[in-house]
């Protein structure tokens, strides 16, 4: 029997061949570029892991759809703090959430929020997706240059793939999105309804008091 590390399943990733439930590969040395990206105030009381992919048309859905009903309600008033996780599904979002990764921390969630708005024509409608993304970023901050050098930089690679790991272990997560609510307390799956996660965050809220 054969057993296949990080390096397999970064390069079936970057071939768009693996699933979420691939081999687990060790932990990729400490990235600065990987730390926790939130949206909110870090203090909140509740805590919101999204587990994403930037190619995932139900990931656009709920960022394009819900999230500014939850933005409204609960983020920008203190009560809910959603920290972003890369989950790449295919190279190409691979590639897009080391760009992501690359942007300047006050651009990451609005470039965030630009891509999911544009999926269809950089993901879907590009014949070269990663170009197109190197010019979104340059808009928010980020030379293309140096966008495209991130998109191919095997160590933030590794990173992202250590993290998608990890989730998978830690939270069984595998489908975007997905919504781990305090480390594990509720878990939401899908791009389900703004109700749906007001009802959990409203739970959560009522107990605490």
């Amino acid at each position: 029997m054969r057993f296949f590390g990080k390096a397999f399943l970064l390069a079936a990733l970057l071939l768009g061949t693996v699933s979420a439930a691939s081999a687990a590969p060790a932990a990729a040395p400490a990235d600065p570029r990987m730390a926790a990206r939130v949206l909110g105030n870090p203090n909140a009381p509740i805590k919101v892991d999204e587990f994403v992919s930037l190619t995932c048309p139900h990931c656009a859905d709920f960022t394009n759809e819900t999230l500014p009903t939850i933005e409204k309600d609960y983020i920008d008033t203190g009560k809910v703090k959603f920290v972003m996780h890369d989950f790449p599904l295919d190279g190409i979002s691979l590639k897009a959430a080391a760009v992501a990764r690359c942007m300047p921390v006050d651009e990451y969630f609005p470039f965030i929020k630009v891509l999911y708005k544009n999926q269809m024509t950089w993901a879907y409608g590009s014949a070269d997706p990663v170009a197109s993304v190197a010019q979104y970023a340059e808009l928010g901050g980020l030379p293309a240059d140096q966008a495209k050098a991130c998109a191919n930089d095997s160590k933030l690679q590794d990173a992202i793939v250590a993290e998608r790991t990890e989730a998978t272990d830690k939270y069984k997560v595998n489908a975007t999105p997905t919504f781990v609510i305090n480390d594990g307390a509720k878990v939401i799956e899908g791009a389900q309804n703004a109700q749906t996660f007001a009802a959990a965050f409203d739970q959560i809220l009522a107990a605490k008091k």
